[in-house]
């Protein structure tokens, strides 16, 4: 089984090449057959040039760019639409959640799911370094929010960290339309309507203190959140 590993990079010159080391370094000692897809998402630092420049020593890694920052989104949507693997592994240039915790989702796609997806709510899940009380209250009203309108059953959609099935994902790209933080909901809504199985798996999970989603970007997540309930309500009655 192929592996493709999707990392959305908008400005992680600084914290990028150490996640990306530390990718190999699992993957390698797994044997594994796998690629790495790094997004550039219109980073205005050295993303670009440092990942070109790693490429050069890795015929595993490669870089997709444009000029243009789009949102998270897209990045994840672009990388994905790009996968040669069997699976594909979506995950945050800061890993917080460990590249070593894969192994726990592909045993859930072993088992017959359609996607397995990091959960922090999960009891048996070890958050080591919880987010400062601010972004952790906004992230369960978010999650309250998004049980009430669109899924129900899922516990938490944002954790970075989301593996599936490239045959059943890749017509859900197709269809969805949010390109900013709130598109793994909209991903996860669209799986659901289809009738996929997803998994909802434990995992360790870190804190990063560089986090890059800003209190502007949180508040427009639950208007983005909205977003995708309205037009999907529209789609149901026509």
């Amino acid at each position: 089984m192929m592996i493709s590993i999707v990392v959305p990079a908008y400005n992680e010159a600084r914290r990028l090449l150490p996640s990306l080391e530390q990718i190999f370094a699992f993957m390698n000692g797994r044997d594994a057959d796998y690629e790495v897809i790094v997004v550039d998402d219109g980073s205005t630092d050295a993303t670009e040039e440092m990942v070109r420049h790693r490429c050069a020593e890795s015929p595993r890694l490669r870089i997709e760019s444009y000029p243009v920052n789009r949102g998270k989104g897209h990045a994840v949507r672009h990388g994905a639409e790009r996968a040669r693997g069997d699976v594909i592994l979506f995950t945050d240039a800061d890993l917080s959640t460990p590249i070593a915790e894969l192994p726990r989702l592909l045993t859930a796609i072993e088992r017959g799911a359609d996607g397995a997806i990091g959960t922090r709510a999960h009891p048996q899940s070890d958050v080591q370094v919880p987010q400062p009380f601010y972004r952790d209250r906004a992230g369960k009203l978010f999650n309250v929010v998004v049980r009430l309108l669109l899924l129900p059953r899922l516990r938490d959609t944002q954790c970075g960290f989301k593996l599936f099935r490239r045959v059943t994902v890749a017509p859900l790209f197709r269809e969805m339309r949010e390109e900013q933080f709130a598109f793994d909901v909209e991903l996860l809504y669209l799986a659901d309507r289809a009738g996929l199985r997803i998994a909802e798996v434990p995992v360790i999970w870190i804190n990063s203190p560089d986090s890059r989603v800003s209190v502007h970007q949180g508040l427009a997540a639950f208007l983005h959140l909205l977003r995708i309930w309205w037009r999907h309500r529209r789609r149901g009655k026509d």
